[in-house]
């Protein structure tokens, strides 16, 4: 009998390896560690500059099952963000299939923020929004799209229900040296996207808002051999109260675009790339973004997951008119990113 129970014992351990062998197989991890060095000469105070470490990010993905997969992604951003889970869902889907059902906290798809910048686009700074959601996404011939839900930060009259939605639609084609995608967003509050809420929430000293502030979103981008051209623009569908996001006196209808073009080449046998980007915001004071940017980036791969990236960014701050300062500002960047 002892004889039998070990080798019992023996089979289970040797099942339970294998089991351990196999999960681990279906779990991949991924991060990236940037660090930024950089030198700002602001609207008004003295000029600075800093050592940081921008991006820690680390993201787990599990295959479960074959309908089933779990992702996670932790954030951390010296003098910004601690530690915060950026996303947090698990997807349902048949396998090489069109549709699928993706549950918990994403970056909902309102918006691409496409850029080879090492800086967000202004567009994402006022449009992007972390929402615990429920979504719903096909893909068929080169076409996708998404409805998604959930319940906002904002709360309409104090209700506290699942009344916020979206939408977006799009499609995309690419060949051996040439692609095009094209895509359009809607929100029905535009004002839970995360800077936007926040100052909701700040001026307001709570988040009850008096009614939901929709918002659209338009995109695309081209690459024809070597260029690329991005394109984006997103805007509220009418305006705040004054109480809730206020510029020049009024309530604000916030909107932001982004336009930008690269040129990728070889280098020393090195992937590089050039890139130029014109950006801008229309009353978006209060969210604390310019109202024009220049910039210029140069990015070079020096060996595989490893890239050096070098930015200037020449910002207008809002008229005096408008309650800004009138005045300009320049930040140098320069950036080594690893990812694994």
């Amino acid at each position: 009998m002892i004889v039998e129970k070990d080798r019992q014992l023996g089979q289970m351990k040797k099942a339970q390896e294998s089991t351990s062998s196999g999960w681990l197989n279906n779990v991949t991890i991924s991060g990236a560690v940037e660090l930024e060095t950089s030198y700002n000469s602001p609207y008004t105070a003295d000029s600075t500059s800093d050592a940081t470490v921008a991006t820690a990010e680390i993201g787990i993905e599990a295959q479960v099952h074959d309908w089933v997969s779990a992702q996670i992604t932790l954030l951390h951003e010296e003098d910004d963000t601690s530690l915060e889970v950026v996303s947090a869902s698990f997807t349902i889907g048949p396998p090489e299939g069109n549709w699928s059902l993706t549950a918990g906290q994403i970056v909902v798809p309102f918006g691409a923020y496409e850029s080879n910048m090492i800086s967000d686009p202004l567009t994402l700074e006022v449009g992007e929004a972390k929402e615990t959601a429920i979504q719903l996404s096909f893909n068929n011939g080169g076409f996708s799209g998404s409805v998604y839900a959930f319940n906002g930060a904002n709360k309409d009259g104090g209700d506290n229900h699942i009344d916020n939605f979206g939408a977006s639609i799009g499609y995309a084609m690419e060949s051996e040296n040439n692609s095009f995608a094209f895509g359009l967003g809607y929100i029905n509050d535009i004002g839970d996207s995360d800077n936007l809420q926040s100052t909701v929430s700040t001026t307001l000293g709570s988040a009850n808002i008096s009614d939901h502030v929709g918002g659209w979103a338009a995109n695309a981008s081209v690459t024809f051999g070597p260029f690329a051209l991005i394109g984006e623009y997103l805007s509220a569908f009418d305006n705040f109260e004054a109480n809730e996001v206020v510029f020049n006196g009024r309530g604000a209808e916030p909107s932001a675009w982004h336009v930008e073009a690269a040129y990728n080449f070889n280098v020393g046998g090195k992937d590089a790339t050039f890139a130029v980007s014109y950006q801008g915001t229309d009353e978006a004071l209060a969210l604390e973004q310019p109202e024009q940017r220049i910039m210029v980036g140069l990015s070079v791969g020096l060996f595989e997951n490893v890239g050096l990236a070098f930015e200037w960014a020449h910002d207008e701050d809002y008229s005096v008119a408008d309650g800004g300062t009138g005045n300009t500002a320049n930040t140098v960047t320069g950036q080594i990113a690893v990812g694994f």
